[in-house]
C-alpha cells in the first residue's frame, strides 16, 4: 500500500468514525446519552467512573460491557454518595447517632464521653463531606471544564481524609466487646494505613505529571475507604447466622450493662448475671462477665454482642 493509498483508508476511517458519532439515537438510548453526556462522558461504557475501576480491580471484564460498567458505577459511585449522605444525620450526636441503627447497644458507654467522644465527632464531621465531595472529583465534566475546582477539590477531600483517618486513631483503642475488639483493631489500623499511604501515593503521582497513576491510587484509595460500607452489609448478614450457630460469647463489664440497662431505662437482669454483686448487694463493676451473642432483642446486651463479636472478622474480609 503506498503512503497515498494509506492516508486515504485514515481519511476514509476517520470520516467513518465521524459519521458513526454523529448517528441519531431514539428512545431510551438518546435519553441515557444524555445523562452520561451531561456528566462529560464521551462513550457509554466509561459510565459513571466504572470504567477505570474495572480495569484497575477486574481486567477480565474488559471494555465493552455497557450494562455491567453502568450497574458498577451506581454500586460504587452511588453507594458512597447514598451513604455519607444517609449518615449526615449522625453529625447529631447526642440524638440520632446516639439512638439510631449506627450504634448497637453497648458502644455508647465509650462513645459518650472523653477522647473517644471527639474522635468520633470529628471523623464523622469530616468523612461524610469528604464522600459527598468524592463523586464531584471523579466525574470528567468538571475535571475538563473546572481544573482548578478539581484541584481544590482534591486538596479538600485529601484534608479531610487525614483528618478523619487521624480521629479514627482516636477512636481505635476502645474496648467494647472484649477479645474479639483486637480483631477489629488490628483491621481498622490495616485500614487507617493504607489509606493514608494510598492519598500520599496519589499526592506524589500528580507532584510528578504522572496523572494515570495518581487516579489509579485515588481509586485504590476510595475503594479501601468503601470497605466500611461493604462490612456494615456483611455484619447485618453475620449477626443472625452467628446466634443460629451459638456459643459465641463477648466479654463485657458489670458497669457496661448497669450503664446500658440505665440507658434504656430497664431494670438490671440480675438473674442472668449474679456474679456482677458483691455480697453487700452493691455493684461491682469492674467485675467482667460472658455475654452470648445472640440477636434477642429483649435482652439489649446479647443482640449488641451479636454484631459486635463479628465485626472484626468482616472488616478483614472485605
Amino acid at each position: 500500500m503506498t503512503k497515498t493509498e494509506g492516508a486515504s483508508a485514515i481519511q476514509s476511517s476517520t470520516d467513518s468514525n465521524s459519521e458513526e458519532s454523529k448517528k441519531t439515537v431514539s428512545g431510551h438510548a438518546a435519553r441515557y446519552a444524555k445523562v452520561y453526556r451531561f456528566f462529560g462522558f464521551g462513550h457509554a461504557y466509561n459510565f459513571p467512573l466504572c470504567m477505570s475501576m474495572i480495569r484497575l480491580f477486574h481486567p477480565a471484564l474488559g471494555g465493552d460491557a455497557v450494562l455491567t460498567n453502568t450497574v458498577v458505577g451506581v454500586i460504587f459511585a452511588g453507594g458512597m454518595l447514598g451513604f455519607s449522605l444517609s449518615r449526615l444525620s449522625d453529625l447529631d450526636y447526642d440524638n440520632t447517632f446516639k439512638n439510631g441503627f449506627a450504634l448497637v447497644p453497648g458502644y455508647w458507654y465509650d462513645f459518650h464521653h472523653g477522647r473517644i467522644r471527639v474522635g468520633m465527632l470529628m471523623h464523622l464531621a469530616t468523612v461524610l463531606p469528604a464522600g459527598i465531595l468524592l463523586v464531584l472529583q471523579f466525574t470528567p465534566v468538571i475535571r475538563h471544564r473546572w481544573i482548578l475546582f478539581h484541584r481544590m477539590n482534591g486538596y479538600t477531600i485529601l484534608t479531610l481524609f487525614l483528618i478523619s483517618n487521624g480521629a479514627s486513631s482516636a477512636v481505635l483503642p476502645h474496648k467494647q466487646g472484649g477479645g474479639a475488639r483486637t480483631a477489629a483493631q488490628s483491621a481498622e489500623a490495616f485500614l487507617v494505613i493504607i489509606t493514608t499511604l494510598g492519598m500520599a501515593m496519589a499526592w506524589w503521582n500528580i507532584r510528578r505529571k504522572q496523572i494515570d497513576q495518581h487516579r489509579a491510587w485515588m481509586l485504590r484509595t476510595m475503594f479501601y475507604f468503601g470497605t466500611i460500607i461493604t462490612s456494615r452489609i456483611i455484619n447485618f448478614a453475620s449477626a443472625p447466622i452467628l446466634s443460629r450457630i451459638g456459643n459465641y460469647y463477648g466479654v463485657w463489664s458489670c458497669d457496661e450493662l448497669d450503664f446500658l440497662y440505665k440507658h434504656l431505662d430497664l431494670p438490671f437482669p440480675v438473674a442472668d448475671y449474679p456474679q456482677c454483686f458483691l455480697p453487700d448487694g452493691s455493684l461491682d463493676a469492674g467485675f467482667r462477665v460472658a455475654v452470648k451473642a445472640a440477636e434477642v432483642m429483649s435482652k439489649p446486651e446479647q443482640f449488641g454482642s451479636s454484631h459486635i463479636q463479628p465485626f472484626g472478622a468482616n472488616v478483614s474480609l472485605v
